[in-house]
């Protein structure tokens, strides 16, 4: 393979900024994977696909409507002027099928016209649960798959009602229809509500962040098909700095390698990979940059904004990545070489709860049981990225 071609296929290889859409780039998520397939062949069963931001959830969802081939899959973005009717007409057209009628006369020609599902409830002011079930029975033969990523975008409380009497309706009828809700949320609830009807029909996948043996294998696999090497430093920083994110993987793996073919080399060594630590950062989100420079400003040099982040980046954390005063603390008195009491970092975590401070955190808990997290939980390998590029 040429330096030419490598850097053809770098972006199906590695795609930090787009979701995964062909099964061969896609890594791990074994256990997710059996579920949905098992609530695929699970007659009523239906399932909801939640997690943290970052984690790969759209990836899932794209490799499940590719990889369950025995139903005709349908995959639609919800956004935050979405009803029940607009999500479900969108749906509805991307349902086509061909019809034929005959013309007149002794040899009449036939013509074929394309038309969709959508079709049928054009025009209604309003559509309810039973509207979809009905259109959808006249398609008995068929069985089908309704994806419904970024369901959390959705602000309309009676659309999510909806959603829910409709899935209790098919559970009920063991239809030939499969829905699968995909959004980002702690709980079922989160994207929902609390129904709890729906426990039994629908199956609750949480996707986790990934294992190190499962980045692991988004790095080794990705670089297999590169024709390409990365030495063992090199894989256990990026593993490091990922936390958990596929998307930091990808990120560090694409501009690495992007920088070893500029020097037309086929290894990623240590130069390679702090370079890119910098490209990272400066190609990471808008609002991570913009919180994270809100959080550090400050007009004296002395300034403690950015030891106290650097320790919420690095303390010891929870199961829910969550950590109190006293991990932060000690993480702090590492990284100044001080010996400071809570006191002294008391008024800064407040302030980076809220806006003026980039909302770098979010208060968990009242009284002595207060704890911290990352609002934005990407926000923690953002840090760890600028602390190495700080050194």
């Amino acid at each position: 393979m040429t330096i030419e071609e490598r850097k053809n296929l770098l972006g199906k290889v590695f795609s930090p900024t787009s979701p995964i859409k062909e099964e061969s780039f896609f890594r791990g998520r074994i256990e997710q994977i059996r579920r949905i397939v098992d609530v695929m062949n699970e007659d009523g069963q239906h399932a909801i696909l939640f997690g943290e931001r970052g984690v790969g959830k759209t990836s899932m969802a794209n490799i499940t409507c590719k990889r369950i081939t025995n139903l005709y899959s349908v995959k639609i973005i919800c956004n935050s002027t979405d009803t029940f009717k607009s999500l479900w007409e969108r749906a509805l057209d991307e349902v086509q099928f061909t019809t034929t009628t005959k013309g007149i006369g002794f040899s009449p020609a036939v013509k074929s016209n394309l038309v969709s599902l959508g079709d049928r409830v054009k025009g209604k002011t309003e559509i309810n649960p039973h509207d979809v079930q009905l259109v959808l029975r006249q398609f008995p033969n068929d069985k089908f798959l309704f994806v419904f990523d970024e369901f959390d975008n959705i602000k309309d409380q009676h659309a999510r009602a909806k959603f829910a009497d409709l899935i209790k309706s098919l559970s009920d009828a063991s239809t030939n229809i499969k829905i699968m809700i995909v959004g980002i949320g702690e709980n079922v609830i989160n994207l929902i509500g609390n129904h709890q009807s729906l426990e039994r029909c629908l199956m609750q996948i949480r996707m986790p962040r990934m294992s190190d043996d499962e980045l692991k294998e988004i790095i080794t696999k990705g670089f297999q098909q590169m024709e390409m090497t990365i030495t063992n430093p090199a894989i256990q920083k990026i593993l490091n700095f990922s936390s958990g994110f596929p998307h930091y993987t990808h990120l560090l793996c694409k501009y690495s390698i992007k920088n070893a073919l500029e020097s037309n080399s086929i290894q990623v060594k240590a130069d390679e990979l702090n370079l890119a630590i910098r490209q990272a950062i400066e190609n990471s989100t808008e609002q991570l940059r913009d919180s994270y420079s809100k959080a550090i400003m400050s007009s004296t040099q002395n300034s403690q904004w950015k030891p106290v982040i650097q320790a919420c980046a690095t303390c010891d954390a929870d199961e829910f990545d969550s950590f109190t005063t006293t991990d932060i603390l000690k993480e702090f008195n590492r990284i100044t070489g001080k010996d400071s009491i809570r006191e002294n970092i008391t008024h800064n975590l407040g302030k980076l709860c809220q806006d003026v401070r980039g909302l770098i955190l979010e208060k968990i808990g009242t009284g002595r049981n207060i704890r911290y997290r990352f609002y934005n939980p990407m926000m923690k390998p953002f840090v760890l990225l600028n602390m190495e590029n700080d050194e």
